[in-house]
């Protein structure tokens, strides 16, 4: 009886093992949608063999940035090469990261001397023009959003021996904190977690499903470490209009030039020149003290309407008496999944560590860690007494990363401790945000946050900046960056400054004077709250001939403030197409709401994005841009091959988490196992034969 016991439980333990094999998303190599096979094997996804006899075959060149710096934008050109030295015709398929606040304004599609520019079009349509011009063998390029943060580029069509370019232009504002601007270029996509959703039938099988539906085109397969593909980028920023102090960056080695003392220009470059795409590009530009402005203008005319990026300074303290802070709630949240392990996890608990630093008596506390599940450090919120706080640090230091990224239950978890009094409650939470299910957190924070403000830790090489920046948003707080070990302590106490200063809350704009009646739109609606050092900033959209002054309201300290600022649409700083950064922040507004509406708000929401989209000729969730060569060439039927652009682990990411076998192939793993449970079983019924005939002690 007890073998045939241990033999279902060697069954079971084959199944499980299997099963988590099989759907676990982390470090699986999705293909995008539209994807060709060819003999059963996805080319460039696991060893494929290419026509010509090949190999792994890696096509992604070259990546060539230039940003240029200026009044607080960013305009980028981002210049992806292909090579194909192949004898078969490729299609390529990249997936890359942008900034979320970007807003591609052009692609072009480049062979020699030979440039097909592109047109915005709907999302479905866009597909099909190029899959048309693919099967024609027209040689063609689609650039598609995921999310705000993650784009596909396809290029078809390019013939053995050849070199295509894939040129992309797009604008973001400038992050900025008084006396600093920031500005990070992302270089690669880290992996998503991808929930699954396990579903029961009625005569008892069961079906498991991802939770999130366009789950295979978030990732790109992976490189393994053992391999170099060859891809490396290079960076120029040119940095113009400014009384820079220095320049600085926490991420790359780099070189900056100056053309003399005084002047208010600066040219970076990278110190090695070229660079493998495996983190973000990070720097800090200074500028010379009280050079800041208490209103920034930012402006592009036009005849009918204008548009502006508009930042705003108000003062963060008022007279009177100093008042005693008030307690809080502070609920700490830490990320302890796989991808946090390697350097993510000593800088999450480094920074938790000196999080905890910012508790005062009377506060109340506990901490929450997740990854497939989570666990607290106490069971309800407890005051932060001597003892706790030094139990805390022990907890704190005992943290490992390993396992999922069940990021929903533990925030849900986390939203549900009771409230005790009005105290105001913090959520601080330290994440990679590598999840793919952005929109199912976003709807969740939206409904159950209660007039919680939530402040977002980005750890990490490469991490989910749009979803960090999103949720800091919904929570009225702010997102911060750790990049490296040595700005812990600079970020921390720049977030204690933050949270120890008077804030502007509930934030009101007005604008009074000739023109602005009912006519000035403005982005994002409601205003955030203002933070120490960190100015309001908008984008709006006034008339041509508007005049007058912008007024600020909200309290501070608890009681109403105001302040007033003079604008002149004909004043600030000139920049051309701003109303690229106006119409994306309305696309992102109708997006938020698109993400929590009905299935009948969602409809009339998703022309409303496609018409904007259209008009300001913007890549959104629903529009693409596609360019298309009108020349064909002969390509046989069944010879072009699909490549996914293989890209390497974020730096600091343990590849252990990723690569826990040979192979990524799925068909293989589960024959392996198939393979593995039937010796299992061979081999438990010979040692049972064995035993018939008294040959096993």
């Amino acid at each position: 009886m007890s073998e045939k016991i241990t033999r279902y439980v060697v069954i079971a333990v084959f199944v499980l093992v299997a099963i988590g094999l099989l759907f676990a998303p982390a470090w699986s190599n999705p293909v995008p949608a539209g994807v060709e096979s060819k003999g059963g094997v996805v080319a460039g996804a696991l060893l494929a063999r290419l026509p010509d006899g090949g190999k792994l075959y890696l096509p992604l060149r070259k990546t060539d940035v230039r940003l240029e710096v200026t009044a607080g934008v960013v305009s980028a050109e981002v210049t992806q090469r292909f090579t194909n030295d192949t004898a078969s015709p490729l299609e390529a398929v990249y997936i890359f990261p942008l900034p979320s606040r970007a807003s591609v304004t052009g692609m072009e599609l480049r062979v020699g001397d030979r440039v097909i520019s592109s047109v915005v079009k709907e999302k479905q349509e866009a597909r099909r023009t190029y899959e048309k011009a693919k099967r024609a063998g027209k040689k063609a390029a689609l650039m598609e959003q995921e999310r705000p943060n993650i784009f596909t580029t396809s290029v078809a069509n390019f013939l053995p021996g050849e070199t295509v370019e894939v040129k992309l232009t797009y604008m973001a504002p400038a992050e900025y904190r008084r006396g600093v601007y920031d500005v990070t270029f992302p270089m690669v996509v880290g992996q998503r977690y991808i929930p699954v959703k396990l579903e029961r039938r009625a005569d008892g099988s069961a079906s498991v499903e991802a939770a999130v539906k366009d789950a295979a085109r978030l990732n790109p397969p992976l490189l393994h470490p053992s391999v170099d593909s060859g891809h490396r980028l290079t960076l120029t920023a040119d940095i113009y209009g400014m009384a820079i102090d220095q320049i600085v960056s926490n991420t790359h080695a780099i070189d900056v030039h100056r053309p003399g003392r005084g002047s208010r220009s600066a040219s970076v470059t990278l110190s090695r020149k070229e660079t493998v795409p495996d983190r973000d590009f990070s720097m800090s530009i200074y500028l010379k003290k009280s050079s800041d402005p208490a209103v920034s203008f930012v402006a592009s005319a036009g005849e009918e309407v204008s548009h502006a990026l508009l930042s705003v300074f108000p003062p963060t303290a008022q007279g009177g008496e100093h008042r005693e802070p008030a307690p809080r709630e502070v609920i700490f949240l830490v990320d302890t999944s796989g991808s946090m392990s390697g350097t993510s996890i000593g800088q999450a608990k480094a920074g938790l560590s000196l999080c905890l630093d910012m508790l005062r008596g009377g506060d109340r506390f506990t901490i929450v860690r997740f990854a497939n599940g989570y666990s607290s450090f106490s069971p309800d919120l407890r005051e932060a007494t001597p003892e706790r706080m030094e139990s805390a640090r022990r907890y704190v230091q005992g943290l490992t990363a390993a396992g999922g990224t069940e990021m929903q239950r533990a925030l849900r978890h986390v939203l549900s401790f009771p409230r005790r009094g009005r105290r105001m409650r913090l959520i601080v939470f330290l994440t990679d945000g590598a999840v793919g299910n952005d929109h199912s957190l976003m709807r969740l924070l939206d409904e159950s946050l209660d007039g919680a403000r939530l402040f977002a830790f980005a750890i990490g090489s490469a991490p989910n900046e749009y979803l960090v920046r999103k949720m800091a948003e919904i929570g009225r707080g702010q997102a911060r960056f750790i990049r490296s070990h040595e700005d812990i302590g600079e970020v921390m106490a720049d977030f204690f400054r933050t949270l120890d200063e008077p804030v502007l809350t509930d934030v009101r704009l007005s604008w009074e004077g000739k023109g602005g009646e009912g006519k000035v739109r403005f982005y994002p609606d409601p205003p955030p709250d203002i933070y120490l050092d960190r100015p309001l900033q908008v984008v709006v959209q006034y008339p041509p001939d508007f005049s007058g002054r912008l007024l600020v309201r909200g309290k501070l300290d608890g009681e109403e403030a105001s302040y007033s600022f003079p604008v002149e649409s004909g004043g600030g700083v000139r920049h051309r197409a701003i109303e690229k950064l106006f119409g994306r922040a309305m696309i992102g507004e109708m997006m938020f709401r698109w993400i929590r509406g009905t299935p009948a708000e969602k409809q009339t929401l998703r022309k409303e994005i496609v018409d904007a989209a259209l008009r300001y000729q913007l890549v959104s969730r629903f529009t693409s841009r596609v360019a298309v060569e009108e020349r064909i060439q002969r390509v046989p039927d069944g010879a072009l091959v699909t490549v996914p652009v293989r890209v390497p682990l974020p730096r600091g990411w343990n590849p252990g988490a990723f690569f826990p076998t040979a192979t990524n192939d799925r068909a293989l793993l589960a024959a392996g196992l198939v393979l593995m449970l039937a010796g299992g079983g061979a081999a438990l019924g010979r040692r049972r034969a064995a035993a018939g005939c008294g040959h096993v002690r």
